[in-house]
């Protein structure tokens, strides 16, 4: 007994030496793991709690060790990725990509089954940290995005799910890989997907590692699942794009090897299913949903990419369901409002989330639903101004028939409701600010057709010959609006085609045809009146000057013509050298005249 405590003695005494030297006696005996291991580890602890789990448990996951299992294995991968130099993959991603570790598989899994309640939202917000924190989440790896394809298949499955923000957060993080990278666009269309069942069911290495009951059934409302898709899914994508070959590159069947991905040729079944997925949040009552949706739709439509604005324009509803959406808004409005309280709004996309969540945001009658189309409306021309062109020109054409057309369409119900839908439009043409969008809204106010023959513009010259001076002058104000936004179309239909063809000027109807009334009170008549009164007027008045200076000559003794002239010029002096006289004698009297002493 004596022996060992003397050497623990010792050994108590050699351990400062022994960290100067930074040598341990532990770390001999046991050395610290590595990051890999440590990943390993937390991955065994994952999968012995779902070997042994059982449905019956009610636990929730945020009880258990899963969630900080999850966190320290991506706090590894963010770790690791932070040492390695040259874009170099370290060990713990590369167990990842060649599935060594099926980690985003066990969260598709985890996912798909929910258990234990909450595992769900758990998956996706585990899957978005890792697409945002880490700098190259080899998306474009066969083994990273089929997993990500099956997790986005479960997105909107029923309506008002739980994980909505969840989900949407995921969509919104992939909008913006695809943003850095427009090449990664190619994976989420249709030559890329595998066919209904792989993407539906579990692999089978997976359910031998998470033994649990996956909810096995088809999403309602996916776009995914409209079509039939291919059957030969592709292993690999290569974010490089090359306008070579029109046909899509077959990925090598090595999920290491790296190949160019070609344009792809899309067809009538071919789907963007990323914007389409979007789409489908847009209806939902959260608006801080509808919100990430809506941003994500615009930076999905904002890409410079060709072929991706034509997966937009030619196969997925994005710009129909957009215009739709607005339509609706608009047919909600109540046809009592007072038209003075839409001149006073002044609303954003953006701003109608914070609105809602006032407790005095009715305001007034109607206002909810005018601030729900406002700022629909400011959504659809920010979209407009930060799209591709293509899209811009689509959508704008888009919103022309389903929107314009359809409400000129739509039959008013009194004088009131017609004062409430002119002001409206009015304040629709003020606040838009895209070009495409001004010339298709000026194109169908003004026409382009003759001037004459077009009855949109008819009806509102008429309306502003009404006696209901509410829909006057909201009449004027709409022209007004029409002229400030000045295209060149519409100025030249309102007003240089009408300057030029004196359109302006009523030309006189025959005596016979109008009644002595209408042409004594018609406007242009009335004005040839008073010129004709005037023309005579002054013909009298120079009639009396002649008349006096005939008389003036007469006096003077001049009857010959000949010397009126210099008569005039006689007699103009005289008059002056009276007046001169005149004026001398009146300053005479005022300056002999004595001072007021006073």
């Amino acid at each position: 007994m004596l022996f060992t405590f003397s050497n623990l003695y010792l050994c108590t005494l050699l351990l400062p030496a022994t960290r100067k030297n930074s040598i341990s006696i532990w770390n001999v005996l046991a050395p610290p793991a590595t990051r890999l291991e440590d990943f390993e580890y937390h991955w065994k602890m994952i999968l012995n709690f779902y070997q042994n789990y059982e449905d019956s448990n009610k636990v929730h996951i945020e009880e258990t060790r899963i969630p900080h299992h999850f966190h320290q294995m991506l706090q590894l991968l963010v770790d690791e990725e932070k040492e390695q130099q040259g874009g170099t993959v370290g060990p713990c991603l590369e167990a990842v990509v060649q599935r060594s570790i099926c980690m985003l598989d066990a969260m598709t899994a985890i996912a798909a089954a929910d258990r234990p309640p909450g595992a769900r939202a758990l998956a996706l917000t585990t899957a978005t940290a890792m697409l945002r924190r880490t700098r190259q989440p080899c998306v474009n790896n066969a083994h990273v995005y089929k997993p990500l394809q099956r997790m986005l298949i479960q997105c909107n499955e029923s309506p008002a799910s739980p994980t909505e923000k969840e989900e949407v957060e995921l969509l919104l993080t992939l909008c913006g890989l695809v943003r850095k990278e427009p090449g990664l666009a190619n994976i989420f269309t249709t030559p890329f997907v595998e066919d209904k069942a792989t993407l539906l069911s579990i692999p089978e290495d997976i359910q031998k590692l998470i033994p649990i009951k996956a909810k096995v059934q088809t999403p309602k409302k996916n776009p995914l699942f409209e079509v039939e898709l291919p059957t030969n899914p592709l292993t690999s994508v290569s974010i490089v794009r090359s306008n070579g070959d029109s046909n899509a590159t077959v990925g090598s069947s090595d999920d290491n090897a790296s190949c160019r991905s070609q344009k792809t040729v899309y067809d009538d079944n071919d789907k963007f299913l990323l914007i389409d997925l979007l789409l489908s949040y847009l209806n939902s009552a959260d608006n801080q949903v509808v919100l990430r949706a809506c941003e994500g739709i615009m930076i999905v439509s904002s890409l410079p990419e060709e072929d991706i604005a034509n997966l937009v324009t030619n196969c997925s509803p994005a710009c129909e369901i957009i215009v739709e959406k607005l339509a609706a808004k608009f047919k909600c409005v109540p046809a009592n409002v007072d038209p003075n309280d839409v001149e006073h709004l002044n609303i954003t996309w953006a701003y109608v989330a914070q609105d809602y969540g006032d407790k005095f945001y009715n305001k007034f009658h109607g206002y909810r639903e005018l601030t729900s189309f406002f700022s629909w409306l400011d959504y659809c021309d920010t979209l407009l101004k930060e799209c591709h062109p293509a899209i811009a020109a689509h959508l704008s054409r888009t919103f022309r028939q389903n929107f314009l057309e359809a409400t000129a369409e739509t039959g008013v119900t009194d004088l009131h409701h017609a004062v409430v839908v002119t002001s409206i439009l009015s304040k629709c043409l003020k606040m838009v600010d895209s070009p495409d969008l001004i010339n298709e809204f000026s194109n169908w106010l003004v026409g382009e057709g003759e001037v004459s023959e077009w009855p949109l513009l008819l009806t509102l010259i008429n309306n502003c010959l009404t006696d209901n001076h509410d829909l006057t002058l909201e009449t004027l104000r709409f022209f007004e609006n029409i002229l400030e936004k000045g295209t060149e179309h519409s100025i030249n239909r309102l007003v240089l085609s009408r300057v030029s063809s004196r359109g302006y000027f009523a030309p006189q109807a025959p005596e016979n045809d109008v009644s002595e009334r209408d042409r004594l009170n018609d406007l242009p008549l009335w004005r040839e009146r008073e010129r004709n009164r005037e023309a005579m007027m002054q013909l009298k008045h120079e009639d009396q000057v002649n008349g006096q200076i005939h008389e003036i000559l007469n006096q003077e003794g001049v009857d010959d013509t000949a010397d009126a002239a210099s008569a005039i010029h006689r007699v103009i002096n005289s008059r002056l050298e009276q007046l001169k006289v005149r004026i001398e004698e009146i300053m005479a009297n005022e300056s002999s005249t004595p001072a007021d002493t006073t």
